[in-house]
């Protein structure tokens, strides 16, 4: 039998407050009655403390993952599979998570899919000490994208990354957008996160437990639009379904539907979508009976919606009816400080996925970053940073020769930025470079030493830093 009791004994002495309820119930073995709760669960379950030593896993756990449970007490992690363990990332990062949806790429079995919670364990002091890992084999359905598979919103506001002032502003105004039931417009450039947001705004509110539908309005094929957003009846044109087939606005009964690019859809359509949002009905096309629908709406656009009404390309009622929630979601561009966090945040959840040991970004990598114009936002960072993670191939560092070289000629020489310094770029460099440790000191929750072994510096070096800027 696995000594859940030692584990939990651990746990406690270690100072973690929420178990003092349990001595409420003297004449109850609370350890035997944990430990039988836990083992009778069909979820893995693995506690690991501060240092990512395993103290308890139950036997579905080890199941699942192919482990002998006992022998893995005392041992890291990191040791007992073959990949990076996603759970480090709460531990690393101070940020637990619910019900979340990972793939991992074992060396050894293949790709893996699982649904994870990462409960952070405190002490009195609010410090982490270690952290409760739950997790589930996702059902086939889901990995293969079964059509019958209810869709599901992924992320919550906890995913979303950053701390510039607009972007705050973004995140404070879809917080608030979520406790009500009216449309939202997400208005930013592509690649800047807004289906994040609609993903957040569905998990907050009143249909988190209704399906989430994603609809691209750019991808529809034009003969189809109709179909795919109210349906159709049997036999409503050549090639229709014999059983009929409900459109995207039926599947999103009581839940949330998400139009991405609606300035896509064509003119005509805009007027159906009008209807739909005025009084909730629609009709399948080639039916006559009215449809009545409780989905939510949220849309998204990465063009100026007020310039296409001007243009005629765009209905004007359509727009003033989609307007009444906007939230506007900066460019990567404008948000320098963020970079660096953004950066860190990505790095650990595609080593995750590799199954590497998360590597540190080098500072010159750290300025190039800062400095490079982010035509494709975050989905363009991410894409940089899976192909720095592939070429270092399990390095301990991302290293100017592992990012692309269209990215470098804003730095001048990549040993030290030296044509920036001689044409007077010192003031410019001097900005990137706070912001930069600025972004890392919160990363690391003000944390020196994680900080300066992060940036790949000393610890003096990273205190002359701090003085200089006025950090501290």
């Amino acid at each position: 039998m696995i000594q859940w009791t030692k584990a939990w004994t651990r746990v406690r002495a270690s100072g973690h407050s929420t178990v003092g309820y349990m001595e409420a119930l003297p004449d109850l073995d609370t350890d035997s009655l944990l430990r039988t709760f836990v083992e009778s669960l069909p979820e893995g379950v693995l506690i690991i403390d501060r240092e990512g030593r395993v103290l308890y896993m139950n036997e579905a756990g080890a199941r699942m993952l192919d482990l002998d449970a006992p022998s893995c007490i005392g041992q890291s992690v990191e040791d007992i599979v073959d990949f990076r363990p996603v759970v480090l990332q709460a531990l690393e990062t101070g940020r637990g998570y619910l019900e979340k949806e990972f793939r991992i790429e074992s060396p050894t079995r293949g790709p893996l899919h699982f649904i994870k919670s990462a409960i952070l364990l405190r002490n009195d002091e609010g410090e982490v000490i270690g952290v409760i890992d739950c997790f589930r084999k996702a059902r086939a359905g889901a990995l293969k994208g079964c059509r019958d598979a209810e869709p599901k919103a992924q992320y919550c506001f906890s995913d979303i990354i950053g701390n510039d002032a607009q972007f705050l502003n973004g995140i404070r105004l879809a917080q608030l957008a979520s406790t009500t039931d009216a449309t939202v417009l997400l208005d930013g450039e592509s690649g800047t996160g807004k289906e994040l947001f609609a993903h957040a705004i569905h998990n907050e509110g009143e249909h988190r437990d209704g399906p989430f539908v994603v609809v691209n309005c750019a991808g529809l094929p034009q003969s189809l639009i109709e179909s795919e957003l109210f349906g159709h009846v049997p036999g409503a044109f050549t090639g229709a379904t014999r059983e009929g087939y409900a459109g995207k606005f039926e599947q999103a009964h009581n839940g949330t539907i998400f139009l991405d690019e609606i300035s896509e859809l064509p003119i005509e359509m805009q007027a159906k979508l009008l209807r739909v949002l005025q009084d909730k009905t629609f009709t399948r096309l080639g039916g006559s009976r009215a449809v009545t629908t409780n989905a939510r709406i949220i849309a998204a656009t990465n063009r100026d919606l007020s310039e296409e009404v001007r243009n005629q390309r765009f209905r004007a009622d359509l727009f003033y009816r989609l307007n009444v929630l906007r939230i506007t979601i900066p460019p990567l561009r404008a948000r320098t400080g963020d970079i660096f966090y953004l950066a860190e945040h990505i790095i650990e959840k595609l080593a995750a996925r590799h199954g590497v040991p998360t590597p540190r970004i080098d500072w010159r990598v750290h300025q190039a970053l800062a400095a490079y114009d982010w035509p494709g936002n975050i989905r363009e960072l991410e894409n940089m940073l899976e192909r720095a993670i592939i070429l270092a191939n399990g390095e301990s560092e991302i290293t100017m020769s592992h990012i692309p070289a269209n990215m470098t000629p804003e730095l001048g020489a990549r040993e030290g930025l030296v044509e920036a310094e001689r044409q007077g770029g010192d003031e410019n460099l001097d900005t990137i470079e706070r912001s930069a440790i600025m972004a890392a000191l919160r990363a690391n929750h003000g944390n020196v030493s994680r900080t300066a072994t992060r940036l790949g510096v000393s610890r003096n070096t990273l205190y002359r830093k701090i003085d200089k800027y006025n950090l501290r």
